[in-house]
């Protein structure tokens, strides 16, 4: 009859020194690429006439055109929005996405509806930007 020798399955395997030190390597090149990336898209995407097409006291709604300057379509690309009024103070902000195949412009129309400041007219609101939206670990 033949012996068979069986591994143990209690016995605690070490983790060899070098691999930790490999998935902080690792860990740090993906952030460094990441922002890369992000730089990238700022330069290929533009924004340009940004208005208030509409102010009431329950909603903003903002219009802007998009213009995608590079070779790559952007499929839910995240832009932050955000209407300040005369003291220079946030009245709104919202984070949503936007689709642009290449070389295209296209016109959005976005409502920003949680205000955190109250606004009775369009006057009320001064100053609309939008902005790529770039989630990121460390601000």
């Amino acid at each position: 009859m033949k012996s068979v020798d069986r591994i143990d399955m209690n016995r605690k395997w070490p983790i060899p020194s070098w691999i930790p030190m490999l998935l902080l390597v690792a860990a740090v090149l993906g952030l460094l690429l990441g922002r890369c990336g992000h730089a990238a898209r700022d330069k290929y995407i533009v924004f340009y006439n940004v208005e208030v097409q509409e102010a009431t006291m329950a909603n903003i709604d903002v219009t802007f055109e998009a213009y995608n300057r590079s070779k790559v379509d952007f499929q839910n690309e995240g832009i932050l929005i955000r209407a300040y009024n005369e003291a220079g103070e946030e009245i709104a902000s919202k984070i949503t996405t936007i689709d642009l195949e290449s070389g295209t412009h296209k016109r959005f129309l976005k409502v920003l509806t949680k205000l955190t400041k109250l606004i009775k007219t369009k006057e009320d609101v001064r100053n609309v930007t939008v902005e790529l939206y770039h989630s990121s670990l460390f601000k």
